[in-house]
């Protein structure tokens, strides 16, 4: 969901990435609130490379690490490491709770 300033921090990532190296063959998928993340992706411009994942489970940052493996599925975290675990995605990004 992207940490304490949530969704404009995390897409605003994504645009200045998209600035700096361009888009061509890079996508990103954002996990967390739908309606959030879709209207920043709208506001930044960056539509054609972000698929947004949707989620209302997060963890949240003053949770301690034990607690966010033992309560984290469904997270916007979890989801977006279970990506890499199956291969649909290279790496994630978090702006989230460290510790987790």
């Amino acid at each position: 969901m992207g940490g304490d300033h949530g969704p404009p921090v995390t897409v605003g990532g994504v645009r200045e990435y998209l600035k700096r190296h361009g888009g061509e063959g890079v996508r990103f998928l954002l996990h967390g609130d739908e309606k959030a993340l879709a209207a920043e992706v709208k506001k930044a411009g960056v539509g054609e490379v972000c698929e947004i994942r949707a989620t209302d489970k997060v963890i949240a940052m003053d949770e301690k690490p034990a607690q966010a493996m033992r309560r984290g599925k469904g997270s916007s975290m979890w989801n977006a490491v279970e990506t890499v675990k199956t291969g649909e995605a290279a790496g994630v990004v978090s702006a989230g709770n460290t510790g987790a």
